[in-house]
């Protein structure tokens, strides 16, 4: 298994599809503003430098190629503007960026005016014609202040923000059908690696080992200790037909699995869930908090002899889903670091890896109260479907 965080071929070619914001803006915006301007001086050759009606004159062509020099670099703030702003969720967030991006359009318009009026007079010489559309400026509502500016800039400025819009969103696409790739390859390779480390031989020995006692003991504990057994291995098999879960569907194979703990170490565990509502349609990579629980059993139990108290809470905190692992073992004095992960948690970390691009946090150490804590910190995904439920307990 590949440490996590080394630089695969594939992390590499995920890399290679991202686009520096500033780099995508001068190159898809420039292309755009070159044709747009472009197709303009070679109409305007005609027209270059001459008076149309005795009144309107008609920039030279030198002039028109400066314009669109002065304006295309006010455009590309306005770009990279827009792009910080984004396209968020919800109606009234949605109309308070359209207005944004609506006044962002407009501030360039109106600077290609003012860059108009500046080239005609310190290019061409025709300072009264630059004097006049500046002492129009004040009046924004004058339709002549916008008529040409409109016609000249506004296509080449929504023609270069439809080419970035339209360049993120390939980008974004390439990247998640990348990562979901890269999360087929690496789900295979976890999910054997989950039933021959997280389900290894001495695990299912321990726990019929427990079973054969409770025959004796209490066939109606044996019988419910099988039943769990089989639900947690049934989880295990179903959910290997999709690399997500529901995070309800998560849950039900981690109580299964605490179920059979349980059964085995008795009064030695005590474990509690704090789940949020709000979670539990959420999605997550299948068979990622068995782990966790395993790891935090198999190395807090049998601290002097006490009992070992076991918490899981899940929660969405600022958009992200949030999953904590308590346990009162062995305290550590610092946090793990990644080369220090056993088998169970290097296959959490590159699972995360795969399905979250980097986005997602793993951290196992102390926490304030002295207790051992891994937190899992992992972006919101909706459920889309598709997943195999685990059936209901009989």
């Amino acid at each position: 298994m590949g440490r996590p965080g080394a630089d695969s071929e594939a992390d590499l070619a995920l890399r290679g599809l991202q686009w520096g914001e500033w780099r995508l803006i001068w190159v898809a915006g420039g292309a755009c503003w070159l044709i747009a301007g472009g197709s303009v001086v070679l109409w305007g050759l005609p027209l270059s430098g001459r008076t149309l009606d005795g009144a309107y004159y008609f920039m030279s062509t030198p002039a028109r190629i400066l314009d669109y020099m002065v304006v295309f670099p006010i455009a590309v703030c306005a770009y990279r503007l827009t792009l910080a702003v984004g396209w968020k969720e919800g109606f009234t967030t949605r109309v308070r960026i359209v207005l944004v991006d609506v006044l962002l359009a407009l501030s360039v318009v109106l600077s290609s005016r003012i860059a108009g009026a500046m080239v005609i007079g310190f290019v061409d010489g025709h300072t009264a014609d630059m004097w006049d559309t500046l002492a129009e400026l004040w009046r924004l509502w004058y339709v002549g202040l916008w008529g040409s500016a409109l016609c000249f800039f506004l296509s080449p400025y929504l023609m270069g923000l439809g080419a970035i819009a339209l360049v993120k969103v390939t980008e974004r696409s390439q990247r998640e059908a990348m990562l979901a790739t890269r999360l087929s390859a690496a789900y295979a390779e976890a999910q054997l690696s989950a039933l021959s480390a997280q389900l290894q031989p001495h695990f299912l020995f321990n726990s019929l080992h427990a079973i054969t006692r409770l025959i004796e003991e209490s066939p109606a504990d044996a019988a419910t200790m099988v039943a769990r057994l089989g639900d947690f291995l049934r989880h295990a098999l179903e959910t290997s037909h999709t690399p997500w879960v529901s995070v309800a569907t998560e849950l039900a194979g981690l109580e299964a699995y605490l179920e059979v703990q349980r059964a085995r170490f008795s009064e030695q565990l005590t474990v509690t869930l704090d789940v949020s509502s709000a979670a539990l349609e959420l999605s997550v990579p299948s068979l990622l908090l068995q782990p966790l629980a395993e790891n935090a059993i198999e190395h807090g139990r049998g601290v002097g002899g006490e009992p070992l108290v076991l918490r899981v809470i899940v929660e969405v905190v600022a958009e992200h889903l949030r999953f904590v692992v308590f346990n009162s073992g062995p305290r550590l004095t610092a946090q793990l670091l990644a080369r220090e992960y056993g088998c169970g948690l290097s296959n959490v970390a590159l699972r995360l890896n795969a399905a979250y691009g980097g986005a997602a946090r793993l951290a196992v150490g102390p926490d304030e109260q002295g207790n051992t804590a891994a937190i899992l910190s992992l972006p919101v995904r909706r459920h889309v479907g598709g997943e195999v439920p685990l059936r209901a307990r009989p």
